[in-house]
């Protein structure tokens, strides 16, 4: 039985170098590079990936030789969730690689064929996810010779350090990731109320933005259909809210004499506007005028007859129905017409050697159709369209 035990232990003794040499073989080292979600591009100050990054570069420059030889192969494992489907999480894991690389390369002198690459669509960890790692398997006799190993229990000791170091610094990534997301959120849900309200404004890219008045603005007007007429006419506008406007329009002209030509005319026009659809331009409304009226042989008495002049007093009740062209940010031109009632009362006179000579007198004359029509240039004042 002694001389079993006695061969046992020379056995045991004979094959411990070879075992703490093995244990020593695949000091494995890990670097976890992390991703912001739903982003391929590689931010070396984010979270600890500069100092990944640089403890990485370090190693890669001591070991070049043998890592372009082939001797000490390096693995990339791309990890990314949460995008849909899993060919795109693949896809954007592969570029994240990619990325993480490229510094690699362009950094410490190697080569793609130094890498072994992989990418998946799971997570790294729970709740682990968008991290690229970097494993490097450091054979152990190639910087160390027996003589100078550190003993097998010790190694052991320091791969778990590692790997609860590794752990907690998870742990902390991911309380800062979720800690991220939330503020992420709540931001969203802070700018989804003004985007909303802005949303009627705002135009598209590829349209250009509607001119829209603000609440209330007030504008000057005048008829340039009247004007030519040698009616002259000056109105304002007050718009109480954005789809109503109150209007007042005046019409004045005093010329010629009691003798030969004439045209002395007074009219107001009092108006109720709504205006309609998105862009607020087309209009309908409510309207009337009253006013008096001496016309003989002028541009408006000559339209009814040469010869015979008229005075008198009118009024009329109708709709209108209008456009406004924008022409600049204070500036456009107001396209409307008015159909109704009116009833006009006058007495008629012709003119012998300079003296009137009435020709009706009493006269009345009712009739549907215009009541008016315009097309008005309209002032804006301050620009508050």
């Amino acid at each position: 039985m002694k001389h079993l035990q006695r061969h046992l232990l020379v056995l045991f003794l004979a094959l411990l170098p070879g075992v703490a040499s093995f244990a020593r073989e695949a000091a494995d080292s890990l670097y976890i590079f992390r991703f912001v979600q739903g982003k391929d591009a590689f931010y070396a100050p984010w979270r600890d990936n500069g100092a990944q990054l640089e403890a990485l570069l370090t190693l890669l420059r001591a070991h070049r030789e043998a890592i372009l030889s082939g001797s000490i192969p390096v693995r990339v494992d791309g990890y990314c969730t949460g995008q849909a489907p899993d060919e795109e999480n693949r896809r954007m894991a592969a570029v994240r690689s990619n990325r993480v690389k490229s510094e690699l390369i362009g950094r410490a002198g190697v080569t793609e064929a130094c890498f072994v690459t992989a990418n998946h669509a799971v997570e790294y960890a729970e709740g682990v996810r968008n991290v690229v790692t970097v494993t490097l398997c450091i054979p152990a006799d190639i910087n160390e010779t027996k003589e100078d190993l550190p003993d097998a229990a010790d190694t052991d000791l320091r791969v778990v350090q590692q790997e609860q170091k590794a752990i907690q610094q998870e742990q902390k990534a991911v309380q800062q990731e979720q800690k991220a997301v939330q503020q992420e959120q709540k931001a969203i849900q802070q700018a989804q109320k003004p985007a909303r309200q802005a949303k009627s404004e705002a135009a598209t890219p590829e349209q250009p933005t509607p001119t829209r008045r603000k609440e209330q603005s007030l504008s000057l007007r005048t008829n340039l259909l009247y004007d030519t007429f040698l009616l002259p006419t000056l109105g304002v506008e007050w718009r109480i809210s954005h789809s109503i406007g109150l209007k007042l329009d005046g019409s004045f002209s005093w010329w010629g004499g009691n003798h030969g030509k004439v045209q002395k005319v007074w009219l107001v026009n009092p108006e109720v506007r709504w205006y309609l659809l998105r862009d607020k331009r087309f209009y309908a409304g409510v309207s009337g005028s009253y006013g008096e009226y001496n016309i003989y042989k002028y541009l408006p008495g000559k339209l009814l007859k040469g010869d015979t002049g008229y005075q008198g007093k009118l009024w009329n009740a109708g709709v209108t129905l209008g456009y406004q062209l924008s022409l600049s940010r204070s500036f456009s031109l107001d396209f409307n017409l008015g159909l109704g009632y009116t009833r006009s009362a006058y007495d008629s006179f012709g003119m012998t050697d300079g003296v009137r000579i009435h020709k009706q007198q009493d006269g009345t004359k009712n009739f549907w159709g215009p009541t008016q029509a315009g097309i008005s240039l309209v002032w804006t004042i301050g620009n508050n369209k």
